[in-house]
């Protein structure tokens, strides 16, 4: 069963920005380490910072609590698998969060797509 769904698109620009004029404030703040090196791998680095971002503001729509109530950004990490897929993993307090909300038994499905312009990403989280 469907427990929620979350979308979410953010221009690429916007990040791109961000990183430009806040640095390590913003990325240490909102980046997981590992989301960190792998964007920063990536020829089109902001593409998929951007990306990430989105995965994490599609999460907290899924998950119905928003970005505002306790949510702590680099605690939602965006990891691709073996074969590429990307993966939301919780670490810390937004594990215990997530398990108050949505029950011990659960499994995150995350689609992200990109272009130079904007970025997207589809969250939805299945109660097991």
């Amino acid at each position: 069963m469907i427990f929620g769904i979350g979308i979410d698109t953010i221009e690429v620009r916007r990040i791109q920005e961000a990183i430009e004029h806040y640095g390590a404030q913003f990325t240490d703040r909102i980046y997981s380490e590992v989301e960190f090196a792998y964007c920063m791998s990536r020829a089109k680095k902001y593409e998929h910072f951007a990306a990430r971002f989105a995965a994490k503001e599609a999460f907290a729509k899924a998950l119905g609590t928003g970005v505002r109530r306790g949510f702590r950004w680099k605690e939602v990490s965006v990891r691709n698998q073996m074969s590429g897929r990307p993966q939301i993993e919780l670490t810390g307090y937004m594990t215990d969060r997530a398990k108050n909300v949505i029950g011990s038994h659960f499994r995150v499905h995350t689609s992200l797509t990109h272009t130079a312009e904007i970025a997207e990403a589809i969250v939805t989280i299945e109660l097991l």
